[in-house]
């Protein structure tokens, strides 16, 4: 018989419970729907769900909270119909970020080159990074204190130029710094700078040239013949060479007494060699 009243006991302290359980949630979702309605702007149901919970919790505690919110949203909707800025859409300070240049040009030898970086509200809290394609050749570091941006490039051995890009981001803030490196300065020579033929006899000649450029031409050659005098027959050869034949001078040519004079030119990228051609 004890054991039967001890039960029913405890079931009837169960029912009791349960409901408890079941109202304090339901006041509490009313009272969190009414606050994320007051942040939407929605004041008048934001209102409305603030009574509810008040009308399921009649708690002197919860009473006094939705009160106090339902104040705030009349304050709200007050303001916002007065024209006056709505404090629930408030903006929040934009960040900035300011760059010192948005444009870095190197020589072909190592250097490294500081960034001055600027951001509103202060903050080291920033990021830096380059192309993974160029990270063996573009190195970057943070100052101590946040505000510079080390830029190192390595040397190159290429006369031809490189570049990248460097992207630095501030939270959700991001700009980009455009990075060109020069190349080596192209150098051309030839085996004969003076190409000296008998005026009667004419002839032919071989030149040898060489370069250091990495720009290839016709043929993949890295440098091209772009001028050379109208009497004289000039064709590349195999190889690095040019040949180059001049005809005989016959004495009832205007030139015969005086000779003639010409130059040939070699060019690779924007640089060139002469080459002089004397027939006298």
């Amino acid at each position: 018989m004890k054991k039967t009243i001890s039960k029913l006991m405890m079931i009837i302290g169960l029912l009791c419970f349960t409901p408890m359980v079941t109202y304090a949630q339901s006041a509490n979702e009313s009272y969190n729907k009414g606050v994320a309605l007051m942040n939407k702007g929605d004041y008048q149901e934001a209102i409305a769900s603030f009574k509810a919970s008040m009308a399921i919790n009649k708690s002197a505690a919860n009473v006094k909270k939705c009160k106090a919110q339902i104040a705030k949203c009349n304050r709200l909707a007050k303001k916002k119909r007065s024209g006056g800025e709505d404090d629930s859409k408030k903006a929040t300070p934009s960040k900035q970020l300011t760059l010192s240049t948005y444009s870095l040009s190197f020589d072909s030898g190592e250097d490294t080159k500081m960034v001055g970086v600027e951001t509103l509200p202060e903050s080291s809290d920033w990021m830096a990074n380059v192309a993974s394609e160029h990270e063996s050749w573009c190195k970057l570091g943070k100052s101590m204190d946040g505000k510079n941006l080390q830029v190192t490039c390595l040397a190159t051995s290429s006369t031809l130029g490189r570049q990248t890009g460097i992207t630095v981001i501030y939270d959700q803030v991001t700009r980009f710094i455009k990075l060109t490196q020069k190349g080596n300065k192209p150098h051309i020579d030839a085996t004969k700078a003076d190409v000296k033929f008998n005026k009667r006899k004419g002839g032919t000649q071989k030149v040898g040239i060489s370069c250091n450029s990495d720009t290839l031409y016709s043929d993949n050659k890295n440098w091209e013949l772009t001028k050379f005098p109208d009497w004289c027959d000039v064709t590349v050869t195999s190889g690095n060479e040019i040949t180059i034949k001049a005809d005989p001078l016959g004495k009832n040519d205007p030139e015969y007494k005086s000779g003639r004079t010409g130059y040939i030119r070699i060019e690779s990228q924007n640089e060139e060699f002469i080459i002089r051609v004397d027939q006298k």
